[in-house]
């Protein structure tokens, strides 16, 4: 029953955040024409606003009710970033291509932002409606008793929490305040901790024998326009991971009191490299962490570079 539950949760995140995003829709519409290939996920993202119901501590505690446990951490001092990624706790060994997709979780540094911007966050970090632990101790008690009832109240707790924000649209005043300070920490404000990536592990894919081939196939054939902070390519064979990711699409959306450009939720592209050398069968055999200086770089295609614009 809790398998049942996690691939919910996350069949319908992928659900929310594959709608109307142009370009998920026309690499997997060539993906199955040209290489009839559906690719397997590698991890997704949720950025929350640091603050006494919300934030990082909270998304790690919600998602251990499904059995996810932390694996690593790191930080992004640029962005005031905290970053943590959770994998599903097994007792068994499981395949690469059957393991669910790992789970990052973040959000900023209270003490590391300006006066006036903290002064924000605050606001709109308190109107965050603490989680119910006693009512999610009691759900998960029932799901490990296969109670279905149970099962269904945790799914729909969970993807209400993770919908985007619980706090008011903020001013244009107060985006641009915090954005003049802190990118990534303005999208969230405006966005909320709704998933704003997902990831496709390449490695296993069957029909690509690289990123770098990859890339090409996207940037080529499909035109989709690739972030290049820090190169097309962030990371290398001796880090055991490489990545590249699309530009998010900018969209024209309303705050409280006007209009402003945003991009959009963006798609990432995963390499990872086995530990040794021979054949790679099991999660396990593979690097499965996170570097920091690649990470950095990915986020920001959240950032605003208006090259690909939709309404």
């Amino acid at each position: 029953m809790l398998d049942y539950v996690k691939h919910s949760v996350i069949s319908q995140l992928w659900q929310d955040y594959s709608t109307n995003l142009l370009q998920l829709s026309i690499i997997q519409a060539s993906l199955q024409t040209q290489y009839q290939e559906e690719l397997r996920l590698d991890h997704l993202a949720l950025i929350d606003l640091p603050g006494p119901e919300s934030g990082i501590e909270v998304l790690s505690r919600l998602f251990s009710y499904l059995g996810y446990v932390t694996r690593g951490q790191g930080y992004l001092a640029a962005k005031q970033n905290n970053f943590r990624w959770l994998a599903e706790q097994s007792t068994t060994p499981q395949l690469a291509i059957s393991a669910l997709p790992q789970i990052v979780v973040a959000d900023f540094r209270r003490e590391a932002l300006a006066p006036e911007v903290l002064k924000i966050i605050d606001h709109y970090a308190a109107f965050s409606k603490p989680l119910d632990n006693n009512r999610l101790t009691f759900l998960q008690e029932g799901i490990l008793q296969h109670d279905e009832t149970a099962a269904n109240e945790m799914i729909a707790l969970m993807m209400n929490y993770l919908k985007g924000r619980d706090w008011p649209l903020p001013t244009v005043n107060e985006y641009e305040m915090v954005k003049s300070h802190n990118e990534l920490l303005a999208w969230v404000l405006v966005r909320g901790r709704q998933v704003n990536h997902f990831a496709w592990a390449i490695h296993l894919s069957k029909c690509f024998s690289s990123l770098e081939a990859f890339n090409s196939f996207l940037s080529s054939s499909l035109k989709i326009p690739l972030n290049e902070k820090g190169g097309l390519i962030k990371g290398r064979v001796s880090q055991g991971i490489k990545q590249s990711s699309t530009l998010a699409a900018v969209k024209w959306l309303k705050l409280a009191d006007g209009m402003i450009d945003l991009p959009d939720r963006f798609i990432e592209f995963v390499w990872r490299y086995p530990k040794q050398e021979g054949e790679s069968m099991l999660w396990e055999d593979y690097f499965t962490g996170f570097i920091a200086d690649n990470a950095d770089r990915v986020v920001e295609s959240l950032f605003l570079t208006p090259i690909w614009e939709i309404n």
